[in-house]
């Protein structure tokens, strides 16, 4: 099955922003530009911008179109990696769960709750070092069959899935970021000493009216840093 037009057109921008080819501080080309170039609807191009920017890739500047921020991590877009190696997101486990107090706080159901696991590990791809660990969490009670198959079944989601699986559009997000100090386990699978602090992300995804995805990142403090632009 070919992917959604906007997915492509998606892809191609991704691909030259993670080149260089577009930097940070640039302005991306018009909508009618893109619109000619990729031969498709400026729905399609607008589709395409508004997953970007979603992704924490580009930045609405209007009225004069987006600029870019630079390249970004799928599920950590407001983090910026401060090394130079390529890296990696392995998706080290999937399955069903029952809600913690914790997760089924931030998604509004209660204690016990279905809940997809997804959990996740950023590495180095040269050196295979371990640089932050992820785990997502969605409410199986508020999808169908169709839905827990997306959420527990592929290999890789984003938001466009999520979307699918919910049926329903993602309109914001609340996100804390913090420093602490690192669980034993964080310590030992992220390889780092007692004393050395941890970026915690936590994100909250929203429909109109209920949380559907639970996303907290565990990163090495000295690999990270915040990455936000606030227009006035």
């Amino acid at each position: 099955m070919q992917p959604p037009l906007h997915k492509k057109v998606r892809a191609v921008l991704e691909a030259r922003i993670a080149g260089g080819e577009l930097r940070a501080g640039d302005r991306l080309p018009a909508e009618r530009a893109l619109q000619d170039e990729f031969g498709v609807a400026r729905s399609v191009v607008r589709q395409a911008l508004a997953g970007l920017s979603r992704d924490g890739l580009v930045v609405s500047a209007y009225p004069r179109g987006y600029v870019v921020l630079g390249p970004r991590i799928p599920w950590i877009s407001r983090l910026r990696l401060l090394r130079d190696e390529p890296w990696t997101v392995l998706i080290t486990d999937v399955k069903e769960a029952a809600a913690s107090e914790r997760v089924a706080a931030a998604l509004d159901v209660p204690v016990g709750s279905p809940v997809a696991e997804r959990h996740s590990e950023l590495r180095g791809r040269v050196t295979e070092d371990s640089w932050g660990l992820g785990l997502s969490s969605y409410p199986l009670d508020l999808v169908d069959a169709a839905g827990e198959a997306i959420l527990l079944g592929q290999p890789e989601i984003d938001y466009d899935d999520l979307e699918r699986a919910f049926g329903r559009r993602i309109v914001g997000y609340h996100e804390r970021i913090r420093a602490r100090l690192p669980t034993s386990t964080e310590r030992s699978r992220l390889h780092i000493a007692h004393s050395a602090p941890v970026i915690e992300l936590a994100r909250i995804s929203r429909t109109t009216t209920i949380p559907i995805s639970y996303f907290v990142f565990i990163g090495c403090a000295d690999c990270f840093e915040g990455d936000y632009l606030v227009q006035p």
